[in-house]
């Protein structure tokens, strides 16, 4: 397309972009496949209850030939969600970077994930003194 100057295509781009960042749309949803409009809402309830829900498979690390401990320690754990307050998050940011910070890059890295691990552990081994029922009477059973 000759007889445009490079300097004029230029500009018209420096005028037409955007002057905030750019958005980018949300993801599309995952469809959904279709029943068939054969499948009667009946049949569909009887069938749901008849089968029980699949359990997830067991995790396996793969045999490539790696030993466990060559295995990375993050792909031998089991993935659970956890909910915590944002009082809870933020005081475990602050403990986590305290840590990582005295161990000068030595040992294993310190996540939140390493400490909410540690917690566990700790409470698994009072157990037997847990008593309550609501989460501040457990809390306060283990740590009065």
């Amino acid at each position: 397309m000759p007889g445009r100057p490079m300097g004029d295509l230029l500009a018209e781009i420096d005028r037409d972009a955007p002057a905030g960042p750019v958005s980018i749309p949300p993801r599309p949803a995952t469809p959904v496949p279709a029943v068939p409009a054969a499948v009667s809402s009946a049949s569909r309830k009887s069938e749901a209850t008849r089968r029980p829900a699949a359990k997830p498979a067991p995790r396996r690390v793969e045999s490539t030939g790696l030993t466990e401990s060559q295995t990375p320690k993050w792909q031998r754990l089991e993935r659970k969600e956890l909910r915590l307050r944002a009082d809870q998050l933020d005081e475990l940011a602050r403990l986590r970077r305290a840590l990582n910070r005295q161990r000068r890059g030595e040992g294993e890295r310190i996540t939140e994930n390493t400490l909410i691990r540690v917690a566990v552990d700790l409470l698994l081994k009072q157990a037997d003194a847990l008593q309550g029922r609501t989460e501040d009477e457990l809390r306060n059973s283990v740590t009065s």
